[in-house]
């Protein structure tokens, strides 16, 4: 990705990280997480890359999968919401903080970890995940 839009995008994503951190609220977080795969889709109109894709393709699941399941968080579902939230505002932190480095030593591996990182959010919210979760096979 071309240093101008790598930047653009760590912008976008911080700002929407210190709304999700300082929101109590888990609809506003899910909303200020869209970014990720928003500013990633406009992204890609300006330069395809691959990697924006993989990023815009996770992050909209794990968008779409937990709003889909934010009403059994706790009830239906062990897992508690605040753990879920706490998790993806950290691993979003994380995201933002790869984007910002001006040179990731590790290129695609430290941006694979974090997405599956972002994929055990969108796992660990539907039932085999959140069972897995409860018997401490699946930590997030």
């Amino acid at each position: 990705m071309r240093k101008e839009f790598q930047q653009r995008f760590a912008t976008e994503c911080r700002y929407a990280v210190i709304k999700m951190a300082e929101t109590p609220d888990p609809t506003k977080k899910l909303f200020y997480f869209s970014v990720i795969f928003g500013e990633a889709q406009r992204l890609l109109n300006l330069q395809w890359d691959r990697d924006l894709a993989l990023i815009h393709l996770v992050s909209q699941q794990v968008y779409n999968i937990t709003t889909q399941q934010l009403p059994f968080l706790g009830t239906v579902l062990p897992i508690q919401g605040d753990v879920v939230f706490a998790n993806l505002v950290k691993i979003m932190s994380d995201f933002t903080d790869y984007l910002e480095k001006e040179e990731n030593k590790n290129g695609n591996e430290e941006l694979l970890l974090i997405l599956g990182r972002f994929a055990e959010i969108a796992y660990v919210v539907q039932g085999n995940g959140s069972y897995l979760y409860e018997k401490g096979i699946l930590k997030l």
